[in-house]
């Protein structure tokens, strides 16, 4: 990868949208976009990567079953197998893979080859890779879902207030499905004698208005299944390979006409211009619009790459009041603390990001 692109990779935050969050310092939040490291650094040279849903703990052999809360009873569902759905997983694993292109080629056996392996039998891992061309070996050896259909009416009222708590788009459901996730997959590579095992396990919520007649309707219920695993699939792969992601970063607003004319810049992706103004203010007599400015400055240094700088500016940020302001000494140490996780993600990065990681 040429130097230039390698540098957008890891350096390049792009705004998504902005959304107001008046407070009493009046900050407001904005949605970025930013490429996160993956948990292994593979080498370049792994370009081939083979899937399976191995099923090792033979999940078909454990009866489906999901909980009703209208009558807090399991209820069993014979129709729905295990099995089906952890080669959904694989496939949306396989087809996320396969369109970011990291990978020169995607195996998915799904579970076509189960008959060579058993919990119990010893595999020559090197050989298998030999033998089937692969530089890494993907396993889905054990799928499994608990889910349960809450309502606030029937001893759910705690349950359905955490939810809510955490997914305000539930405010105006009287029903929430939850689904708890339990998921173990191993992970080879050619030329590595280790063995990796990663657990995924996960909450996920879905409202009354997505699914209102979930159970009781044998389609919908599948449908809902069917999303999960496709999710948990793609959710994986953010685990192999780098992945972009959504975060939220804060700035500060002011009424002072300049600051008001470097935010519309600010809005608009033009940070050089957005700049040249929060930097003359950073001198300004006021302290509460220095304050913000050299904030804003930070912020700007972050999306242009220069994370050293931003650090340096959030000092200055906190170094303006006379005496200390600890609602603003808070927002620039919390802030330092998140560019220095990020300094950490970008030298990780630096070991994963080749050829084709490059948002398109």
């Amino acid at each position: 990868m040429e130097k230039t692109k390698l540098s957008y990779c890891f350096f390049l935050v792009v705004l998504l949208g902005i959304t107001s969050c008046r407070t009493t310092v009046n900050m407001s939040s904005i949605e970025l976009e930013i490429l996160k490291p993956a948990i292994f650094a593979m080498p370049e040279e792994i370009d081939t990567i083979a899937i399976f849903n191995r099923d090792f703990y033979q999940s078909d052999t454990i009866a489906f079953k999901y909980v009703n809360g209208d009558n807090h009873k399991a209820t069993i569902d014979s129709s729905i197998h295990y099995s089906i759905y952890a080669n959904e997983c694989v496939e949306a694993l396989s087809h996320l893979l396969e369109n970011e292109g990291y990978f020169m080629k995607v195996m998915n056996y799904k579970d076509s080859l189960n008959g060579l392996f058993s919990k119990d039998s010893i595999i020559n891992y090197p050989e298998l890779h030999k033998k089937l061309g692969a530089d890494a070996f993907v396993f889905l050896d054990y799928f499994k879902l608990k889910d349960t259909y809450a309502e606030n009416q029937s001893g759910f009222t705690f349950f359905m207030s955490s939810v809510k708590d955490k997914f305000p788009e539930f405010q105006n459901s009287t029903k929430v499905a939850s689904i708890v996730t339990d998921l173990l997959w191993t992970i080879t590579f050619k030329g590595d004698t280790s063995i990796y095992i990663l657990k995924q396990p996960e909450s996920l919520y879905y409202g009354n208005s997505a699914y209102p007649t979930m159970f009781g309707n044998v389609l919908n219920h599948k449908a809902l299944l069917k999303n999960t695993a496709e999710y948990l699939g793609k959710s994986f792969a953010t685990k192999i390979i780098p992945s972009w992601e959504k975060v939220n970063r804060t700035y500060y607003r002011s009424n002072n006409d300049t600051m008001l004319r470097a935010e519309q810049y600010f809005l608009v992706n033009d940070w050089m211009k957005a700049a040249e103004i929060y930097q003359k203010e950073t001198t300004n007599k006021n302290r509460n619009i220095a304050a913000k400015a050299t904030y804003n400055m930070a912020l700007i240094c972050e999306m242009e790459g220069q994370l050293d700088a931003a650090t340096d500016w959030l000092d200055r940020s906190k170094s303006v009041y006379k005496n200390e302001n600890q609602r603003h000494t808070r927002n620039c140490t919390q802030y330092s603390a998140i560019l220095e996780e990020r300094k950490e993600e970008i030298e990780f990065l630096g070991k994963q990001v080749r050829h084709s990681a490059d948002k398109p």
